[in-house]
């Protein structure tokens, strides 16, 4: 069953306030859009106009040491916004649109509700008579030609929408810049019917962070098939996203101190495997790339956890999830030996790089440039 199909049939206040909502946390998408942003302001080849506008709309803006500290100490949590302004609050309000907005919400043209517009289940593209589930041999990973640049095929419906949010946010964006609607008369202002250029900028930057988490590209999207039986309380979701980095009760400061060593050397070290200025192509080349980090979460989840079995046939019962062994797990990504830390930090350090390349390239396409 899709998460799409979950929404639909089984939607619950329950469901929506699950973390499963989210792809980063609040907290990381609020620090990577910011990180990107002061990239942007050290960059001489950035337009003096582009740093004007995030002046203007960003409440706060660090050095990469008060982004340390705000990372080891801050806690954001599930927030539903109204402790926060300019981009820190746009950057976070589609997810909680996801998890707020009335049942029977459709965003248009997509006819989906807010959520299906995070992800894209790579799976549901596979061609022939594969099965449409995720296998830990990846074999169910469809090919780039395989997915169709039309919004009217069905299995979008299913899937998720990214590919299109990110190009919808994007033309909005750039037009809100053409037409000099960089930002609300009010800027306490909430209202998704001003088009200017902060509301679209956060919803971009959103979707763009999202494409770099892999369970956002997976119908798998909690890596449930690492698990014997399915509980609520064991959640690898939740554990990628926000508990080492957010969570309410445990801090994690080795964690993070070793988190955010190994995200800092990634910010400048990274190559975007997505170097196309196609929004669409290079988003599924995203979600492609993270994609195979998938069987490194999910034998990270059955070590902390304890979950006896092979990833395709896990057997008895398991634990709720060790955060600090799940981190600490060691295994293999492209060839290469790394742990859940280390991958995470790339992948988030790209997701910071994605929204710095991809809002001066929005720039400066609507200033002609």
């Amino acid at each position: 069953m899709t998460r799409f199909t979950v929404l639909v049939v089984l939607i619950s206040l329950v469901l929506l306030c699950d973390s499963n909502a989210r792809a980063w946390s609040g907290k990381e998408h609020i620090q990577l859009t910011r990180i990107a942003f002061e990239r942007l302001l050290a960059d001489p080849a950035a337009p003096q106009s582009l740093k004007d506008w995030i002046k203007q709309i960003s409440p706060h803006l660090y050095d990469m040491k008060q982004e340390e500290a705000f990372y080891k100490t801050a806690h954001i949590g599930n927030t539903d916004g109204k402790d926060l302004t300019g981009i820190e609050y746009w950057v976070v309000a589609p997810d909680i649109h996801a998890q707020k907005d009335p049942k029977g919400t459709l965003i248009q043209p997509f006819g989906v509700a807010e959520l299906p517009m995070h992800f894209i289940d790579l799976e549901l593209f596979v061609t022939g008579d594969a099965p449409r589930e995720y296998k830990h041999d990846l074999s169910s990973k469809p090919k780039l030609e395989n997915i169709p640049h039309d919004m009217k095929d069905p299995r979008f419906l299913q899937a998720g929408m990214l590919p299109f949010s990110i190009e919808w946010a994007y033309k909005n964006f750039v037009t809100a810049v053409k037409a000099g609607k960089l930002a609300p008369t009010d800027p306490k202002s909430t209202d998704l019917s001003d088009d200017n250029a902060l509301r679209w900028g956060g919803y971009l930057f959103h979707y763009i962070e999202d494409n770099t988490q892999p369970q956002h590209a997976t119908i798998d999207y909690k890596s449930e098939k690492y698990f014997a039986e399915k509980f609520r309380g064991r959640n690898a979701h939740a554990e990628m996203e926000y508990r080492m980095c957010d969570d309410e009760k445990d801090t994690f400061p080795e964690l993070r101190v070793a988190f955010f060593e190994k995200f800092t050397a990634q910010l400048d070290a990274i190559k975007d495997p997505g170097e196309t200025t196609d929004l669409f192509k290079g988003t599924l080349e995203t979600s492609m790339a993270s994609y195979d980090a998938l069987p490194l979460i999910g034998l990270a989840a059955m070590k902390a956890s304890g979950q006896q079995g092979t990833p395709e046939a896990p057997t008895g019962k398991a634990k709720q999830i060790d955060t600090v062994a799940f981190f600490n797990y060691a295994g293999e990504l492209h060839g290469k030996p790394t742990t859940v830390l280390e991958m995470k930090a790339y992948q988030t350090a790209w997701a910071a790089r994605r929204v710095e390349k991809i809002l001066l390239q929005a720039w400066n396409e609507a200033e002609k440039k």
